[in-house]
């Protein structure tokens, strides 16, 4: 497995959830803190606690920290494999392949809906992608802690890798003849959903089995990708 810097997420539900997932191991909390529920949490995970001002947690925080700040344990990647036979327990399993998203925002939002759409792992690239981070974390909603994620050096030989253990690749793609809601998602589902600029590359393009498109009336011809996910994952699911 492969391990990121300590991290510091800050945010009553970022905290709350990473105490739940027992990833916390130092909280930082206001003088006027009052969250029972967290607070709670607190009493029974027994991290080490750190009371400080209002202002101090404002000079440590690029955002809106709710009187309360946590530093966690390292990130960890899941190895493919183990995502491939968490796969095998799931009647239709979907996985979720990012094709180099690079904004924090975007990935965080991303992982949320998986963890709605019960995704059973997501799959980035080492390189050109975004990694977990503290920002990740908060744009998430706790969800980070529940998805797994594995992290790739090459998205084309995992795609293979893919479909030799049963899954059917599905990229997403403004030029596709297919509407997304013409499949029936009745087969074990990779999903690839494209950089925010480049969309899905065109070798992944060429070694999908399904390229499909979300139609779109408005004005602005373009999906957010977060938002592309959330549509394509509850169509799939549903």
């Amino acid at each position: 497995m492969e391990k990121e810097n300590i991290n510091l997420i800050f945010g009553r539900n970022p905290v709350k959830e990473a105490l739940r997932a027992n990833r916390v191991t130092k909280v930082f909390i206001a003088n006027n803190f009052s969250d029972k529920e967290i607070n709670l949490l607190l009493q029974e995970k027994k991290p080490y606690i750190k009371v400080i001002s209002n202002n101090e947690l404002d000079s440590k925080c690029h955002g809106v920290h709710q009187g309360i700040m946590a530093e966690i344990k390292h990130y960890e990647y899941l190895d493919l494999d183990e995502i491939i036979r968490r796969s095998r327990k799931v009647e239709v399993p979907i996985v979720v392949i990012l094709d180099g998203i690079n904004d924090t925002h975007n990935l965080g939002a991303i992982l949320r809906s998986c963890d709605v759409f019960n995704v059973t792992g997501v799959i980035i690239p080492k390189h050109n992608q975004v990694p977990l981070n503290a920002t990740v974390a908060k744009s998430s909603a706790g969800a980070i802690n529940f998805v797994p994620v594995a992290q790739v050096s090459s998205l084309n030989q995992t795609i293979q890798k893919l479909k030799d253990n049963g899954f059917w690749v599905v990229s997403t793609d403004g030029s596709a003849k297919v509407d997304y809601n013409q499949l029936k998602y009745d087969f074990p589902v990779a999903l690839v959903i494209g950089s925010e600029g480049k969309g899905v590359s065109s070798l992944i393009i060429k070694n999908s089995d399904y390229v499909v498109k979300i139609p779109q009336y408005g004005h602005v011809n373009s999906l957010n990708a977060s938002v592309a996910a959330g549509i394509l994952l509850a169509r799939i699911r549903n």
